[in-house]
């Protein structure tokens, strides 16, 4: 159990804060808003003090001279920045997580580092959506697109389509299909439950499956909808942090359009791409959408900050003909309501989340993933010790005692991707991809990759 403090009571901070206590953890939550924290209170069983988190009289009203950690995700880049350094210098707090919005704290110019501000990590909500929707744009057909062990693993979620080749049919058909392609289907969300199949689950209309493969074989893909055209044409809409990353890292792959309201932010966004054109104009506009030929563009990505423009100016390009649509939203409840009209709806606390729970939890969990809908994660996680001092190293998948929603994917040793089955023999320094789908077994699974303490 660690002690952890959460600086900030928003939508990432309580979730996080939330998801941390389950796993067993002392959370003290930190606000400087007392009726967030009394919400919070009714809600779930952690300690919360009111105040700054950047002030000191506050970090000791909350312990931090005996925590294991801070997590700064209070809405003030600035706040978090020195709520880390006054826990680091004051109070020797060992580990600090913040996280940063604006990118000019994230280029490293003129001898900014992190470090100077006492920050171990730094998390990047920009950054880490960038790449979120570049994935998916990367992988045609699929929802979610995540890469593990530097990108030699990819787990890729999609949706299986009432005409699609395999629908209605055996999972042992699909390897049919395709004998010399190494993927293996690691679990299928149905009637809002996961399931771990087998060679005789069917696959059915309307079915999440998550699959694991490597890059080279990703062209399993195909059996999954009709066409495999790789998208050609892009349009982005909104100039802001994401938009203007997001163009950026595209604009060399597709036939990329960049629409932005704001004259002035247009004009900067122009100023640093190349081949993307920019468009001064509103992103809802519908004789902009049709004179943009908006029925040819293969995906309309809605990625600004606000969003009921995202999901209006996505589901207009979805009813004007637009292939494929992806907009950013980050309240929940407007997520459940808009599922079924916009092809992919990206929460921004779910892709923020991943990659702050792989910073704070144990050190061996080097990635972390929130799996489609419901509590599902998946983990990557270094293997350390021998056969003396690990419950894992030298024995087999089937010798192992995981939980019964937990399933191993594959591992990676030395580079090589091994898909797994219940013969495989884990090695120590194995990066083990692992499925956990239910939250509840979690702490079961870090306490499994412990090593034994005065051996290693």
């Amino acid at each position: 159990m660690k002690k952890i403090i959460v600086f900030g009571g928003g939508q990432v901070g309580s979730s996080v804060a939330k998801i941390l206590s389950d796993d067993g953890n002392d959370i003290t939550l930190v606000d400087y808003d007392k009726d967030v924290l009394d919400d919070l209170k009714e809600k779930m069983d952690i300690k919360t003090v009111h105040g700054l988190a950047s002030y000191p009289s506050i970090q000791k009203m909350a312990d931090a001279e005996n925590s294991d950690m801070i997590i700064a995700v209070t809405g003030s880049d600035e706040v978090n920045m020195a709520a880390c350094h006054i826990a680091k210098t004051v109070y020797k707090v060992p580990k600090r997580i913040a996280r940063l919005r604006a990118n000019e704290y994230l280029r490293m110019e003129e001898g900014f580092d992190k470090s100077s501000f006492s920050i171990n990590d730094v998390i990047s909500p920009n950054i880490l959506l960038t790449d979120y929707v570049k994935n998916i744009l990367d992988h045609p057909g699929a929802f979610q697109a995540f890469n593990f062990a530097s990108g030699l693993v990819k787990v890729i979620a999609a949706t299986v389509l009432p005409d699609g080749p395999l629908s209605g049919k055996n999972l042992s058909e699909f390897k049919k299909h395709m004998p010399n392609v190494d993927v293996k289907v690691a679990a299928i969300y149905r009637d809002k439950k996961y399931i771990i199949p087998n060679g005789d689950t069917p696959i059915l209309p309307e079915d999440d499956v998550f699959f694991i493969a490597t890059e080279e074989n990703m062209r399993f893909m195909s059996e999954l909808k009709k066409s495999t055209e790789k998208p050609h044409n892009v349009i982005i809409a909104g100039g802001g942090r994401v938009g203007s990353a997001l163009a950026k890292k595209l604009e060399t792959i597709y036939d990329l359009k960049l629409i932005e309201k704001d004259q002035y932010t247009a004009k900067k966004v122009a100023e640093t791409l190349s081949s993307t054109v920019v468009l001064n104009n509103d992103i809802a506009d519908e004789t902009l959408l049709k004179n943009e030929n908006i029925e040819d563009v293969d995906y309309f990505c809605a990625v600004t900050n606000d969003d009921q423009m995202n999901i209006l100016s996505a589901k207009l390009a979805k009813d004007m003909g637009a292939k494929k649509t992806i907009a950013i939203v980050n309240k929940s409840s407007y997520r459940n309501l808009v599922s079924k009209e916009i092809d992919i709806v990206v929460s921004p606390e779910d892709v923020t989340i991943g990659s702050l729970l792989a910073s704070a939890r144990s050190s061996d969990i080097v990635n972390v993933h929130q799996l489609g809908l419901g509590d599902a994660e998946v983990m990557e996680i270094i293997v350390h010790g021998d056969s003396k001092t690990s419950k894992l190293v030298d024995k087999k998948i089937s010798e192992i005692d995981l939980p019964k929603k937990t399933i191993i994917g594959a591992i990676v040793r030395k580079e090589k991707v091994i898909l797994a089955n219940n013969d495989l023999v884990i090695k120590a320094d194995d990066h083990i991809i692992i499925f956990v789908l239910e939250k509840k077994d979690i702490p079961k699974i870090e306490k499994m990759f412990q090593v034994s303490v005065g051996f290693f």
